[in-house]
């Protein structure tokens, strides 16, 4: 799912904050950090990109 699905898809669920997974994995489908950020912030939501081995705690 590329950046402009993935804004769709936070719409159709009604999610303001999105954590973004598996992206830069393979060649395919690598991500412009920024420009995916940037889209997300314009759209009213708050992308959270996790590099790989990281974690975080979801309260």
């Amino acid at each position: 799912m590329g950046i402009d699905n993935a804004l769709i898809a936070a719409e159709f669920i009604k999610c303001d904050k999105i954590i973004g997974l598996h992206y830069d994995t393979f060649g395919y489908i690598k991500i412009d950090h920024k420009e995916a950020i940037d889209k997300f912030s314009r759209a009213g939501r708050e992308l959270l990109l996790m590099p790989i081995g990281s974690s975080i705690n979801i309260d």
